[in-house]
């Protein structure tokens, strides 16, 4: 009997027009299906008393508005990392079991993680990364935790810190993005500093937070001259992104007073002499920060003994060298008798002050 060679099975993909067949040999391509975008659409403001004062209860998943008590909105979906530990029995540190929550700042999106424990494992979390995550996100990543790292420093809300993140993104596509999608250039290091150091500062007006040049100086060491020249660039660049004024005294002096351990009352008699010195000759035209350190020098020299501080001491505290504290106290002494407050009643004579 003659054998007969068994026929391939006819090819119906391409019968079907799938634009991927499969080749002799090799099983069928499977077809690509893209996840929808997480987003969830909450409520702005509360529904009886029009505040916008709501927060998240995770454990409860609701939102309850802090004015008057009413759940705005319930069983909402978290979209947060899910965990995997349950008891402290089980190896590794890391609890989670995918990626991050999703970030509507990053052009990827969440992708699976991988433990790292041990050399495979570090590899292939080496690979997944290059291959899943594109460059310009990563990039951004590194950004944002620069950002996280700063703003811990300063003790700022979440809110201030989403709002940098989002000026930084914006101001980085208006320079690199071009029309197909792709980035022209990567910036450079000294670059990114001053555009971190400027959105910071941009976040903290915007916000209501009380912190000047010297703060995000200081933090992020970038000059003065470099960070004001890029928060200029960035208003120009995108539209509806405005420094602001920067906060009132009261802001600054309550977080100095804070921090030195004195009481509401030193706060309140600092502010009356500030803003009665601050038009004085000699003293006018001077730094803000300085004639506020000096107005409280002052009010701790005559109060009691237990709220007395030195002039290192406040000049620590709000940036000011020790010497200029001291320089501004001489300007606005021969003034004293007239800017202090009706009310304060000084333990230490006036007239027995001397220049520092």
């Amino acid at each position: 009997e003659k054998m007969t060679a068994p026929t391939s099975a006819p090819n119906t993909s391409a019968a079907n027009g799938n634009p991927n067949p499969a080749r002799p040999g090799t099983s069928a391509a499977l077809p690509i299906w893209s996840a929808p975008a997480l987003e969830r659409d909450l409520p702005e403001r509360c529904t009886e008393c029009r505040s916008d004062d709501i927060v998240e209860n995770w454990k409860e998943g609701n939102l309850v508005c802090r004015d008057c008590g009413v759940v705005v909105q319930t069983d909402l979906v978290d979209l947060g990392s899910e965990w995997r530990t349950f008891t402290n029995d089980e190896p590794g540190t890391d609890p989670n079991r995918v990626g991050g929550p999703a970030n509507p700042l990053l052009e990827s999106g969440p992708t699976t993680k991988i433990q790292d424990d041990g050399k495979d494992g570090m590899a292939l979390n080496k690979a997944q990364k290059r291959n899943a995550i594109s460059a310009s996100d990563r990039y951004l990543i590194d950004v944002f935790a620069r950002v996280n790292r700063i703003a811990e420093h300063f003790s700022v809300s979440q809110h201030v810190r989403d709002r940098t993140e989002e000026i930084f993104k914006r101001y980085y596509d208006h320079l690199t993005l071009k029309e197909d999608g792709t980035r022209s250039r990567q910036l450079k290091e000294d670059e990114t500093s001053e555009i971190i150091a400027a959105c910071l500062l941009i976040a903290f007006r915007n916000g209501g937070v009380p912190r000047g040049y010297k703060e995000v100086c200081a933090l992020t060491h970038v000059p003065k001259k470099n960070i004001g020249a890029r928060v200029k660039l960035i208003e120009r660049a995108i539209e509806g992104v405005k420094q602001g004024e920067p906060q009132g005294v009261a802001d600054y002096l309550a977080r100095y007073c804070s921090r030195l351990g004195l009481p509401r009352e030193v706060l309140n008699w600092t502010i009356y002499v500030f803003e009665h010195a601050k038009e004085k000759e000699g003293v006018y035209g001077r730094q803000p920060n300085s004639i506020m350190a000096a107005c409280l020098f002052i009010v701790c020299r005559l109060g009691k003994k237990e709220n007395r501080r030195t002039g290192e001491e406040i000049g620590a505290i709000a940036g000011v060298a020790d010497v200029t504290v001291r320089v501004t106290y001489r300007m606005i002494l021969p003034y004293l008798s007239s800017i202090l407050p009706p009310d304060f009643m000084p333990d230490v004579p006036i007239e027995s002050l001397s220049p520092a």
